[in-house]
């Protein structure tokens, strides 16, 4: 674990959200010695005009507004840095690969508890 919700309006152009969310995927296992099949990420696209910010509701995404939604949930045991480093890390990745600007990026981090989590059949436990 973690896992990484992203969510976007539609890009005007063809962007490979596959290639994408498995290059995040690698860059995460890199900087964090987290195996590969640990790490979940999704992409969902909102319904055009279904996103307001600034009060200004569009129907693509674009490269300065409407910032990409993004939650990141890991462990709790993670300190400070460990989590700074996976939102820097995040945000530069995705502004290298996607039309946003990194400053058009918002990423929420989320810890998730020891008997707090289910995964691979069994409620999982870890010290803190």
């Amino acid at each position: 674990m973690p896992l990484i919700r992203i969510k976007s309006l539609p890009f005007t152009q063809e962007v490979p959200i596959p290639q994408v969310l498995n290059s995040l995927s690698q860059a995460v296992s890199a900087a964090t010695d987290i195996e590969p099949h640990h790490i979940m990420l999704t992409w969902e696209y909102l319904a055009p005009g279904h996103y307001v910010h600034s009060g200004k509701a569009v129907h693509h995404q674009p490269i300065n507004t409407h910032p990409l939604i993004i939650d990141l949930i890991a462990p709790s045991f993670n300190t400070e840095q460990q989590i700074a480093s996976m939102l820097e890390l995040i945000a530069n990745t995705l502004a290298e690969q996607v039309p946003t600007a990194k400053n058009n990026i918002f990423i929420n981090f989320t810890p998730a508890y020891s008997d707090g989590v289910y995964d691979s059949g069994q409620v999982v436990e870890w010290d803190d």
